[in-house]
């Protein structure tokens, strides 16, 4: 289906990030069109931008931040992604895609996979306290967003029931 092609809605997904240098929201823009290229709506946008009851109303969610790499586990991005799970409203069930964006020199391989995968589990965590039901996980590298976000809508849409 092209881009410019008009078709009737299957449902709406909401994909929204902690974004401070643009990585984390070019995944927001590239699962906006994954998830139109597949027949849903849309809705994107930061944490502080979305309403509760926008998140409350969508078929799915897919949400994340960025990782700092010099930083220590758990910083600010992370924290501020967390706060925002906490004062979402119950999920129901809903499916959710977590992610976190990464990037990495040879040098420090191991520390960035421990990272990206504690910040996966710990975002799943806080996204199941809620009543959430995360389908996918992924971290996503600056320097493939396009495709492992694609991956990661994917496995989502997936898990939506049908209408």
């Amino acid at each position: 289906m092209s881009k410019n092609q008009t078709t009737e809605k299957a449902g709406t997904v909401v994909v929204v990030c902690e974004s401070q240098r643009g990585r984390a929201a070019a995944v927001t823009e590239a699962a906006r069109d994954a998830i139109r290229e597949r027949g849903y709506d849309a809705t994107v946008g930061v944490i502080d931008d979305l309403a509760s009851s926008t998140i409350a109303s969508a078929d799915a969610l897919i949400a994340g931040c960025w990782m700092p790499g010099k930083a220590p586990f758990g910083d600010e991005p992370m924290q501020r992604m967390v706060r925002w799970i906490d004062s979402l409203e119950p999920l129901d069930g809903k499916p959710i895609g977590v992610f976190c964006t990464y990037r990495f020199f040879p040098h420090t391989f191991a520390d960035t996979a421990t990272r990206t995968a504690e910040t996966e589990y710990l975002l799943q965590a806080k996204f199941e306290e809620k009543g959430g039901k995360v389908a996918s996980k992924r971290a996503i590298h600056v320097n493939s967003i396009e495709e492992d976000t694609a991956a990661l809508v994917d496995t989502v849409m997936e898990h939506i029931p049908a209408a």
